[in-house]
């Protein structure tokens, strides 16, 4: 009897902390807008050939001391679900020069998509830095969070997962 007791109560510690990063991630109301571009590297990239998969869609720049704080936690979210989720870093307005030495000086090694001309970052309302979305496997943007967090939260973590979990399994 001891045992259900204490299982029940950490279900339901487990399920207030992912209710909690759930009211901490806005809601995001209207269409997925469009995310098209090159990368760091000069690939193309294109955000609808993600669909299937969650994508955490992070908007920062070299300059922004919370971006660069928070950019190892999304770098532990990505590894800690490898194969599960995608996390996208798109640089606001940054030459590509500027942005690579950052990386290699903080040993960084997320993707980044160039907004260069800062185009993608309107059409996202991307009003402060960092500011990150989820985006679910049907390719809609579940959520929002602007300012720094960290993204290896077991809250947040949490709400991660259940999207995976929410995900068309053909397309895992």
């Amino acid at each position: 009897m001891a045992r259900s007791w204490r299982w029940a109560a950490a279900a339901l510690a487990v399920a207030a902390t992912a209710a909690f990063a759930e009211a901490d991630l806005k809601p995001f109301q209207g269409a997925t807008p469009v995310l098209a571009g090159a990368d760091l590297q000069g690939r193309p990239f294109d955000l609808a050939r993600l669909r299937g998969r969650v994508v955490v869609l992070n908007f920062w720049a070299t300059w922004c001391e919370p971006c660069r704080d928070e950019l190892p936690s999304l770098e532990r979210l990505q590894r800690a679900r490898t194969g599960k989720i995608d996390v996208i870093t798109v640089n606001f307005g940054e030459q590509p020069e500027r942005i690579k030495a950052f990386l290699d000086r903080e040993f960084v090694e997320l993707p980044v998509v160039l907004d260069r001309d800062k185009d993608a970052a309107g059409r996202w309302k991307v009003g402060g830095l960092p500011m990150t979305f989820i985006v679910d496997a049907g390719g809609h943007v579940r959520y929002q969070a602007f300012g720094e967090r960290k993204w290896d939260a077991p809250e947040t973590v949490a709400v991660v997962d259940k999207l995976v979990a929410e995900a068309p399994r053909a397309r895992r």
